[in-house]
């Protein structure tokens, strides 16, 4: 099989030849057709997520399974597949028996059966969900990833009914946040620092969209707050700034991996009752949500579809903030 693979921190991918690898008991092996290119690559790419060299890096690969290892029920050969992050668990554990694997303390992720920046890709039967009919492949690979957080993510805050839910940060994961929270029936606002993103957040299906080049949260406010805000910025300075853009008894959900902490206002907890939450991809079902409403065209990806041959173009594109919201690899 053909694949890119990181060999060292920083440096571009190489186009290699490698073995194809063979499913062992309780394993698939799947064809990719696409595979998303996610922030995530960015962080292992650059070190700051340390994983062992060389490897095949991505965890947004969708495609058809060629073989079914033994012991495996539920997949079929030809049924088409999206592979998360979270591949298994230890089975044994309190966090495996009560379906919260990602917890448990020897599970199994992309990092241990290789990404999908590859032709062919060996994943364990339980890290695999079936993908609706009528969904393409490079709609559906953001999906196992982006999509899949964000739809966790509004999931945890949990929005009730009238809430206004505001996005911190219109990119690739933010742009699918506020979908999901407009799918769901939610006012929404979108708050960026890219004066460009206005009019394109509009088209995403914000009801109102801030610009705000300092004081988030103070923009937010100005434009009457957010009972939920869903935080999809890299900068802590930016969500630190946004949390005080919350209502009485607002809640924050944090789901981006920030170059520093946030420094919350005791006072502002106290008096206002806010909340902030930590979020991931969580349950499996955020997932199979996520896929029907992308499905049904109620959540569109916003894509830049590259092949496997210009992967380092793609990666460099989305490091520079070109990436216009999510970059695909098709196979």
């Amino acid at each position: 099989m053909r694949a890119a693979v990181m060999t060292e921190v920083r440096k571009p991918w190489s186009i290699r030849t490698l073995p194809d690898p063979k499913p062992q008991a309780g394993q698939v092996l799947v064809r990719i057709r696409a595979s998303g290119l996610c922030g995530t690559d960015l962080h292992v790419h650059h070190g700051v997520m340390p994983v062992p060299l060389p490897m095949v890096l991505r965890h947004e690969p969708v495609g058809t399974i060629e073989e079914v290892g033994p012991g495996v029920f539920g997949l079929r050969r030809g049924d088409r597949v999206g592979v998360s992050w979270t591949q298994r668990g230890c089975g044994r554990c309190r966090y495996c028996h009560e379906e919260r694997v990602s917890y448990c303390a020897e599970y199994q992720s992309w990092v241990q059966m290789g990404g999908g920046n590859s032709e062919l890709i060996l994943a364990w039967a339980t890290g695999c969900t079936l993908v609706p009919a009528g969904l393409s492949d490079e709609d559906a690979a953001p999906i196992c990833c982006a999509g899949s957080t964000a739809m966790s993510g509004v999931r945890d805050a949990p929005p009730r009914p009238g809430d206004r839910v505001a996005v911190v940060g219109v990119g690739g994961l933010g742009h699918l946040a506020g979908q999901c929270a407009r799918a769901l029936g939610r006012e929404g606002v979108a708050v960026s620092g890219s004066a460009d993103k206005k009019v394109e957040a509009g088209r995403l299906g914000a009801d109102e969209v801030v610009i705000a080049s300092e004081n988030w949260g103070q923009a937010l406010l100005d434009a009457g707050g957010a009972d939920v805000i869903l935080g999809t910025t890299n900068s802590a300075a930016q969500a630190t700034s946004a949390l005080r853009g919350l209502r009485p008894e607002g809640r924050m959900v944090n789901m981006g991996l920030l170059d520093g902490p946030i420094q919350a206002d005791s006072m502002q907890f106290l008096s206002q009752q806010v909340r902030l939450v930590g979020s991931k991809q969580n349950h499996r079902r955020d997932l199979v949500e996520a896929l029907d409403l992308a499905a049904s065209g109620k959540v569109k990806p916003r894509l830049e579809v590259y092949p496997l041959d210009r992967i380092n173009e793609a990666r460099d594109r989305l490091e520079a903030g070109k990436v216009r919201y999510r970059a695909v690899i098709k196979h």
